[in-house]
């Protein structure tokens, strides 16, 4: 959207051209957004679709008695092996002239929601696993832990707490913190009482994906749900600790608390993720040399529960009320089921076969 101050009595023509204010944007938001090459796609009015652009530059007007004009953008099919998919590529627009001052910002990054296929895991009840980090990796006392799930039934009555999502230890000196979820809440806790303090108060909707991060600094742990901030907790001295058995484990091992549900995309970094990062890879793969990333699982049937990173990190599984840190169990002793051709970007599991 183009939007002036106010109401005008007269149309006001406005210029948008694509600019490359990418090394800047990605240098101070950490970001690695690419520009689309322009012949890729095709600017137009929304309300005047006949007024279309193919060279990178648009001229609207926002008439007499309006405040906001729309700019559509057209996207061709893009080849992934000319375009491949963990590239973030997007198309960086900049209101170029006006004759009258807008309310907009000046720079607008359009990012493309770009559909690819993979396959997920359903872990069943009372099967799970957790990651140790490499003893080598240096103490993070900032960090982003991530993963993409969707669940699949509630419990009954009789134990009101459902699935754990990430449990965190990060050794020895810090503090530590686990999570749960509900029908009606996610959960960070830690000494807490199980209180309004330690919730997340929502709609948590069965058979739709929901992607998690926890972004640790300055003592505040904050909580995005689909990349928006959900809310912010106060959990001081947290830390992976240097050869410590800093820790993530991901689910229950037990038939009493944890159900069926599906996951995909577990990922640990050793830095507090900005808004603008967490929403740049809220559902396509990394690359897993990536500055920062300490631990990446895409957990698709190709590589399994392979952790991907440079780092010797260790993944173990847990199952029937056996920890996974005192398990001996191989991946092949997990109780899963894999589904493939699954699409995303999606709010439900949305299969689509070759």
């Amino acid at each position: 959207d183009i939007r002036l101050s106010n109401l005008q009595s007269r149309d006001v023509a406005v210029t948008v051209a694509v600019t490359d204010f990418f090394p800047e944007f990605n240098k101070k938001n950490n970001t690695n957004y690419k520009v689309l090459p322009i012949s890729e796609y095709k600017l137009y009015e929304i309300d005047n679709p006949q007024n279309s652009s193919t060279n990178g530059t648009l001229n609207l007007t926002i008439k007499a008695g309006k405040a906001v004009a729309q700019i559509g953008v057209e996207v061709k099919a893009l080849n992934e092996n000319t375009y491949p998919i963990g590239i973030k590529y997007a198309i960086p627009l900049r209101i170029v002239s006006a004759s009258l001052p807008v309310l907009s910002n000046k720079d607008i990054i359009v990012n493309l929601s770009r559909p690819f296929k993979t396959s997920v895991v359903e872990i069943k009840q009372g099967n799970n696993f957790m990651v140790q980090l490499d003893p080598e990796i240096p103490t993070a006392e900032e960090f982003t832990i991530q993963g993409h799930f969707m669940f699949l039934n509630w419990k009954t009555i009789e134990y009101p707490w459902n699935q754990s999502l990430i449990n965190f230890r990060g050794g020895p000196g810090s503090n530590w913190w686990y999570t749960r979820v509900n029908h009606d809440s996610f959960q960070v806790k830690d000494l807490d009482s199980d209180g309004d303090a330690t919730l997340i108060k929502q709609e948590v909707k069965l058979n739709t994906w929901y992607q998690i991060s926890y972004v640790y600094k300055d003592n505040n742990l904050k909580v995005y749900i689909n990349g928006n901030l959900a809310k912010t907790f106060v959990r001081p001295n947290l830390s992976f600790v240097k050869g410590q058995g800093g820790a993530i484990t991901v689910g229950n091992e037990g038939n009493s608390s944890s159900r069926d549900y599906r996951i995909r995309e577990v990922r640990v970094w050793n830095k507090a993720l900005s808004d603008s990062e967490i929403k740049d890879n809220l559902y396509l793969p990394v690359d897993p040399n990536t500055e920062g990333l300490l631990v990446y699982l895409p957990i698709n049937k190709k590589d399994g529960f392979k952790e991907l990173t440079k780092y010797n990190n260790t993944v173990k599984f847990g199952k029937n009320g056996k920890p996974a840190a005192q398990s001996t169990l191989k991946e092949t002793d997990l109780t899963v089921e894999w589904t493939e051709n699954v699409k995303f970007p999606a709010e439900g599991l949305l299969i689509e076969e070759d």
